[in-house]
């Protein structure tokens, strides 16, 4: 199973407020059969440049492994697989950034951007497109259900002509109808789907994709079939595994 998208590095944002929340937050990943994290923390251009932030992440992804290694009594090899990435929130400015390649998850091609609350604006998609050619980085867009009200038919049209799209699901929007209809739409039409619990901590916002997944899995299964859902797993492990998966 994987967590695409978290805030389980500690220290470093609004996330795992410190290394013994991060800990418990990696044990519940765990128990709930998470095997592969994206580890994503905010990445806003204005405050750090892309060298600084993953500076800042491995430094944490550090102090999250010598803590594990303490507290639990287990090695790192024992715990599911984490890739560090950002999530990237999308601003006018992003434009200008110089080695936008850093921002990706690593080993992948996918670059996890964060669309504004603020409402849609002609730049969005250009700056985007931009900014993912620049990295040779494709957009994975994160938590698409918070927009789908907001932004509307043709903005969603728009993102969804991206080269190599990708949408990011977020675990708490899974009852929510008009959520998977957009969902279903894209399944249907071929795109590439990414889940997540996009978790901050072990109590507000924890981690909880192990109990919700087998929810949509059932629905999505029934919508489509056994094999439809198997495929948009192998090609979420297919592109998190290849840094020029298509």
């Amino acid at each position: 199973m994987i967590d695409i998208h978290t805030h389980i590095l500690p220290c470093i944002d609004d996330g795992a407020r410190d290394a013994e929340t991060a800990v418990t937050m990696l044990r519940m990943m765990k128990a709930q059969g998470v095997d592969l994290i994206g580890a994503t923390p905010h990445y806003y251009c204005l405050d750090c440049t892309p060298e600084e932030h993953r500076a800042n992440a491995e430094k944490a992804y550090g102090t999250l492994m010598y803590s594990w290694e303490n507290a639990a009594g287990e090695r790192a090899a024992e715990l599911p697989e984490i890739r560090i990435g950002a999530e990237i929130y999308l601003a006018e400015s992003l434009q200008a950034v110089e080695k936008p390649e850093l921002l990706k998850i690593s080993g992948t091609d996918l670059m996890l951007f964060e669309l504004p609350f603020t409402g849609f604006t002609r730049w969005i998609p250009a700056v985007t497109e931009l900014v993912a050619a620049k990295a040779k980085g494709r957009p994975l867009f994160a938590h698409i259900d918070r927009y789908i009200h907001l932004y509307g038919r043709r903005v969603m049209d728009a993102l969804e002509a991206l080269p190599g799209a990708a949408f990011q699901f977020n675990s708490d929007a899974f009852d929510d109808r008009a959520v998977l209809k957009y969902m279903y739409s894209l399944i249907d039409r071929g795109y590439a789907v990414f889940f997540a619990s996009d978790c901050h901590g072990a109590h507000r916002r924890p981690p909880d994709l192990g109990e919700r997944l087998p929810v949509l899995e059932k629905k999505l299964t029934k919508k489509f079939s056994a094999e439809v859902y198997a495929e948009i797993v192998q090609r979420q492990y297919s592109l998190l595994n290849s840094d020029s998966a298509a």
